[in-house]
């Protein structure tokens, strides 16, 4: 039996509610996505003949799908909360404030960009860092709050030391892609989205410049855009090519080449890059409490330990390979491999926690830390965790454990929502299916305030709906989820969380909706280029994409 209009309706009702929820009614993520899984398993087991324990197996299958994005979330704020109570990111704060004051544009690229990327890339939050700092410097509460949201995402996908790759890999293993008669490793996958780099970063950087200072500010800026830029798109197009073990430091290794290069071109334009004639009596005390290396420890830690673990060919086997820890929840799953000790968030905790040896931290400062943290990571942590186990109950809704064995099938297609999603969506859209793709990226980015959790709920129907539309669209099936994917990471700067976070570091709430209104723009106009690059690169691709 086809699916009716009406079952159209109801896949899309989970969704729905969570946008309406966050955008019309400002009700927090977390709850909105509580909402809307409840609603999906109760659509699921009403409506698309799914069992009640189907339901609760997949969510729990999303649940453990999300640890790497929810460890990461959950113990980076830890990390970010550590270096704030001992007073190290006060001195990092300082030193930041030094940086280029008398060449705005490379000001705004090493600060936002550069920096920006780098703090994302091991976990910290630019948007809970960088407005105090901006606002100091001169910068209006709107470009304040605007510039790190939009900033830090120059790399697209490489924040968190890579999360969202990692996940995308689990995924499509978990579907069994091949691409090109090989599994879709996050190597094979950082090829598809560097791809977009040496556009979308230089594309990003313009925009700062034109929300700081209009075409102005960006034909004076250009050197400046397009070093940072290119040098850092060009960093992890190398390291996607050539230098595997390094994909999840791109972010940390790219972010400190566009740093290299712009202090190169300061000294050759003879522009001091430090600056300290501004700094008021409380900022000298502040760098006279703590040397440099010490402030930067936990993330020196972190760093180093990502290296040896991703670098030293026999720890990377035994972490990610032979302890991969693989939980299956019934029978025929693929597994859920876990990679406790390999992931980046059990490293973010070795390395929070040695740094308090070597900083040595004031007696009670932990119990500060330990409270704070308490405080501030459940409610990220559960709105990471839920739509994750959204999307799984989507994929596996209208399976049936009627199989040998008790193994899960899908008798009717019509009965499973990304199904339906993706056929609809290939009706529709046609050959503009990339192009749509990607908007739907923004929107869901929008709403999750999550890439990774935009590739967890798209991924399969991206999949099916490149299917549906013949062997050219599924050649570029891996472009596809990549576009999505680069939509729902350039929406961070018209994300409602992340907006509000900017503005409670500088005690403006209330002014984000101000900052939303002001760079919507910004982010529809640099999701049509990824739009278009996505079409250009699908309508190329000649891969072979198969699924198990």
């Amino acid at each position: 039996m086809e699916f009716t209009p009406i079952d159209v309706i109801l896949t899309l009702v989970p969704i729905i509610s969570v946008l309406v929820l966050m955008a019309a009614f400002k009700v927090p993520g977390d709850i909105s996505g509580v909402i809307g899984w409840v609603a999906v398993v109760v659509i699921a087991v009403a409506f698309f003949s799914t069992p009640l324990e189907v339901g609760l197996l997949a969510s729990l299958k999303g649940l453990l799908a999300s640890m790497a994005i929810t460890g990461m979330t959950a113990f980076a704020i830890l990390q970010i909360t550590f270096i704030q109570k001992t007073g190290a990111l006060q001195r990092i704060v300082v030193l930041l404030k030094t940086l280029a004051k008398s060449n705005k544009a490379a000001q705004l690229m090493i600060m936002n960009v550069c920096i920006g990327t780098m703090l994302v890339s091991v976990g910290a939050t630019p948007v809970t860092i960088l407005p105090p700092i901006l606002l100091a410097m001169g910068y209006t509460t709107v470009l304040a709050i605007a510039l790190p949201a939009i900033g830090f995402d120059a790399l697209c996908t490489y924040a968190m030391l890579g999360v969202t790759i990692v996940q995308m890999s689990t995924i499509l293993s978990g579907l069994g892609v091949t691409i090109n008669g090989e599994d879709p490793t996050i190597q094979v996958l950082a090829v598809y989205f560097a791809d977009y780099l040496p556009i979308i970063t230089p594309c990003i950087c313009i925009a700062i410049c034109m929300m700081a200072g209009g075409p102005k500010l960006v034909w004076k800026g250009l050197p400046s855009i397009l070093i940072t830029g290119l040098s850092m798109s060009c960093t992890a197009i190398l390291i996607a090519h050539f230098f595997a073990p390094g994909i999840v430091l791109t972010g940390v290794i790219a972010g400190a080449v566009g740093l290299l290069f712009m202090i190169l071109y300061l000294k050759i334009m003879k522009v001091p890059i430090f600056d300290r004639s501004e700094l008021s009596d409380e900022d000298k005390a502040v760098e006279k409490s703590m040397p440099l290396w010490k402030a930067f420890t936990p993330w020196g830690l972190l760093i180093f330990f990502c290296i040896i673990t991703n670098f030293v060919g026999p720890l990377y086997d035994l972490l990610f390979k032979t302890l991969e820890m693989k939980i299956t929840l019934w029978p025929g799953d693929k597994g859920q491999p876990m990679r406790v000790l390999w992931n980046a968030y059990f490293w973010v905790l070795v390395s929070t926690i040695l740094a308090s040896f070597i900083m040595r931290p004031k007696k009670g400062t932990w119990s500060e830390v330990l409270k704070t943290w308490v405080k501030r990571f459940p409610r990220p942590t559960l709105a990471s965790i839920v739509f994750f186990m959204l999307a799984y109950v989507m994929m596996q809704s209208g399976y049936t454990p009627t199989g040998e064995g008790g193994t899960w099938q899908l008798v009717d297609p019509n009965n499973n929502m990304i199904y339906i999603w993706a056929k609809v969506a290939s009706d529709v859209f046609q050959g503009a299916f990339p192009i749509a793709n990607s908007f739907l990226g923004l929107i869901a980015g929008f709403t999750t305030g999550s890439e990774a959790s935009t590739v967890a709920l798209f991924a399969q129907y991206n999949l099916q709906g490149a299917s549906f539309l013949g062997p050219q669209m599924l050649a570029g099936a891996i472009f596809i989820i990549a576009g999505a994917g680069i939509g729902a990471g350039l929406s961070s700067v018209v994300t409602p969380v992340k907006l509000q976070q900017a503005a409670a570091t500088i005690d403006q709430i209330g002014q984000e909706s101000i900052v939303l209104r002001k760079v919507l723009l910004y982010a529809v106009a640099l999701v049509a280029v990824s739009a278009v690059l996505t079409f250009i690169f699908v309508t190329m691709s000649s891969d072979v994409i198969l699924v198990g």
